[in-house]
């Protein structure tokens, strides 16, 4: 411990480096508000704290104690974004995992479905593998991909931000989106317990353990099931054909584990304040609102979650651009050659820094 601290005391930092610290916690700052704020639900006041706290911090402690522990409490804030994250990712499990109830029942997942995951996993991990430095980079276009790629939930999201919300009353036919409350038309029992709801999602999933005691699931059967309702705001209602819903982020009603199984069940409740985004059309001379077949979206949510979603979206942008600056930033000194001579650091950058014709000999057969 005392050689750690005698490093710090060694360590001259000028300025310029304290600047540069006091800029990148704003970064850190981001991973500690999105961690407290976001994952643990703690209200933060005010809500840019940590973009005040983590600078102020390393300039007191140059100011105040010897130059050298401004890097000492950089450094305790980075390591503090792996503690928190660790501490949030417990306590989510034990909320996850407080509600069991016995209900045996499962559908397994379509055998193509698996052999098409399988495969894309082995290729991935092989070319991870044999890519050497590059590997970092395979992870971070992998990951910026997998964060474009179509889905229910990313078109819901995207047209829910562009589109704006429309009263009953006056909504004009097409894709439009609609804040209310959901009044139940015909009376449906929930998968477990057989709760009176307006419609249920049910999800089955495996639970596997690593070799380090640690526990992961994977989803092997989901179906979404709802009934006709309806949707009333201060200026009227309007009837819901739930024919291809998208249930997005209902709260978890009740979960529990028999076997190698974990059952979860999420309800639409009657009196819900939800927000939906659908067409609106004519059936007969009744309007109603159902899937839009041309854009694919069909979806709905709890008010309170997307108003959740909005407040910390920008938040959360900004989280991802900074990780992937930065993961970027890391991956490059890796690829690029480090001398150290006589105290001074030197990094080379050259046009053959990206060889191709090297990454791609890697993956000829032997």
């Amino acid at each position: 411990m005392s050689e750690f601290l005698n490093y710090f005391n060694t360590f001259e930092t000028d300025i310029p480096i304290v600047v540069f610290l006091m800029l990148f916690s704003c970064g850190i700052a981001i991973f500690h508000t999105v961690i407290l704020s976001g994952i643990l639900s703690l209200k933060l006041r005010p809500k840019w704290l940590f973009f005040a706290l983590n600078p102020t911090l390393i300039g007191c402690t140059y100011l105040i104690f010897h130059h050298g522990y401004a890097l000492l409490t950089f450094t305790i804030l980075f390591l503090s974004v792996f503690v928190l994250g660790l501490i949030a990712m417990i306590i989510s499990t034990i909320r996850d995992n407080r509600k069991k109830v016995h209900y045996p029942q499962k559908n397994p997942k379509p055998l193509w479905k698996k052999i098409w995951i399988g495969t894309a996993a082995i290729v991935f991990i092989i070319v991870f593998f044999l890519s050497g430095p590059y590997a970092i980079l395979i992870i971070i276009v992998s990951g910026i991909v997998l964060e474009m790629l179509p889905s229910s939930k990313n078109r819901f999201l995207k047209y829910q931000a562009i589109l704006p919300t429309s009263k009953i009353r006056s909504a004009a036919m097409g894709l439009i989106e609609i804040e209310g409350t959901a009044i139940s038309k015909t009376p449906l029992e929930s998968r477990i317990l057989k709760k009176a709801c307006i419609g249920y999602k049910y999800v089955i999933e495996d639970i596997t353990k690593d070799k380090d005691g640690d526990y992961n699931y994977s989803e092997v059967f989901s179906e979404t099931i709802c009934e006709r309702f309806y949707i009333r705001d201060t200026t009227g209602q309007i009837e819901v054909n739930p024919e291809k819903i998208e249930f997005i982020w209902m709260p978890l009603d009740e979960q529990y584990s028999s076997g190698s199984n974990r059952y979860s069940q999420y309800l639409l409740k009657e009196n819900d304040e939800v927000l939906i985004i659908g067409k609106a059309s004519l059936e007969g001379n009744t309007p109603i609102i159902e899937h839009e077949n041309i854009k694919d979206v069909f979806g709905i949510t709890l008010q309170e979650k997307i108003n959740h979603y909005n407040t910390y979206k920008p938040l959360l942008n900004s989280f991802f651009y900074f990780t992937a600056v930065f993961a970027l930033f890391m991956a490059l000194l890796l690829i690029m050659p480090i001398t150290i001579k006589e105290g001074i650091v030197t990094i080379e950058v050259s046009s053959n820094m990206f060889n191709w014709n090297d990454f791609f000999s890697n993956f000829k057969p032997f």
